[in-house]
């Protein structure tokens, strides 16, 4: 009501009874919205720890005032480490919420298992017996790449782009699904998320475990140890196979031999609307190319592109084409195409697949890959 009051006395002479009734509501209106806005900062300080203000501290205690706001995730529970340092003399407190100062007990690990399977590692906890409900950062989950997003009164975890976990809002503070508190050994440098083998496999297009443990073994990868005998039943679904024939001589130079299949995508169409592939391997380099097709009578004109680029590039020539009867390659202009080139077509014979194993195996690895991946995400 200041600002009334100043009108009434500087510019009384100015002002009507319009002009008054006016102002009074203006100020009636902006002292109702401060009233609005000093509550919610009220209600916010009830879920927030904070250091010491500078009023109940001296200058012999100001290092401990600067040590108690760092950021820290807080549990009271002693059975939830999986790791604990003992903390003596009273080396860490926390200020709380009814203006008590409570000592730290002890820090440590926690590891949190989400209901969606994953589990949060947090280093570095603190352990305040005296704290009612158990606290985690979220500036110190921004910290480790976790991305929070409130929304309404729900928040999403996330970490590289993949769900997380979620939590709810109750009575002003956000509290995460968790299924369960593991109590354990697992050691840790930094709080990160556990990824298991079967994320890794899953994302690496379902490989064979060997290559995954080749890569955790040179430190491309990290996760906790498994067992050797492993089954995907993904893998089991997606895949089947019979016995390979005994391999027969390789070429002795490049481009000296050429295999091409034709692969069906069967149900699922790419988002350019193809529905097949077409490999081209070298038989001495293992080299392979693939495109992508809308229809099988474009896979003369694939081969003619891919002629021109690879030829152009090594300075060398095809010399043999080795295909099946799959008709992709059964037209007029093709076989003219490939006597004017001087390019040798070498047709298996009908129900022999073994004849042209090479790209028959590649096709096989590449339409596995994309089943598997297709199965776990539920893709009919």
């Amino acid at each position: 009501m200041e600002g009334l009051q100043n009108n009434m006395k500087h510019k009384r002479k100015q002002m009507s009874l319009e002009d008054l009734i006016v102002h009074i509501r203006i100020e009636e209106k902006n002292c109702m919205q401060d009233k609005v806005i000093k509550a919610k900062e009220i209600s916010s300080k009830a879920n927030v720890i904070e250091g010491k203000s500078s009023k109940h501290y001296n200058k012999s205690n100001f290092s401990n005032a600067k040590h108690e706001n760092k950021l820290r995730h807080i549990c009271g529970n002693r059975n939830t480490f999986t790791s604990y340092t003992p903390i003596r003399d009273e080396e860490e407190h926390v200020f709380m919420g009814d203006s008590r100062r409570t000592p730290a007990a002890g820090k440590g690990k926690v590891l949190l298992k989400l209901t969606f399977g994953k589990t949060l590692s947090l280093n570095d906890v603190l352990h305040v017996p005296d704290i009612r409900q158990n606290l985690v950062s979220v500036a110190l989950l921004g910290k480790v790449g976790v991305k929070i997003v409130f929304e309404s009164d729900q928040i999403v975890l996330t970490k590289n782009g993949l769900f997380v976990g979620k939590g709810y809002c109750n009575q002003g503070l956000f509290v995460l699904n968790v299924s369960e508190v593991i109590n354990g050994n697992a050691s840790t440098s930094s709080a990160y998320l556990v990824d298991s083998v079967d994320l890794w496999h899953g994302r690496l297009g379902h490989v064979n475990f060997t290559y995954i443990k080749k890569m955790k073994d040179v430190g491309l990868l990290s996760f906790p140890t498994y067992s050797e005998d492993k089954k995907c039943s993904v893998c089991i679904e997606s895949k089947t196979t019979k016995k390979t024939c005994k391999p027969i001589q390789r070429e002795w130079e490049l481009l000296g031999l050429m295999h091409s299949d034709l692969g069906d995508l069967k149900q699922t169409i790419t988002r350019g609307g193809k529905r097949y592939c077409i490999t081209f391997i070298d038989d001495y380099s293992r080299y392979t190319k693939v495109y992508l097709l809308r229809n099988k009578d474009e896979a003369g004109e694939i081969f003619i592109k891919y002629k021109a680029e690879i030829e152009n590039q090594l300075n060398k020539k095809i010399k043999r084409l080795r295909i099946d009867r799959g008709g992709e390659y059964d037209s007029n202009p093709f076989s003219a195409f490939g006597e004017e080139n001087g390019i040798i077509h070498e047709v298996i014979p009908p129900y022999s697949l073994e004849s042209n194993g090479v790209a028959e195996r590649r096709n096989r690895t590449l339409t596995d890959m994309i089943n598997a991946m297709l199965v776990s995400s539920g893709t009919p």
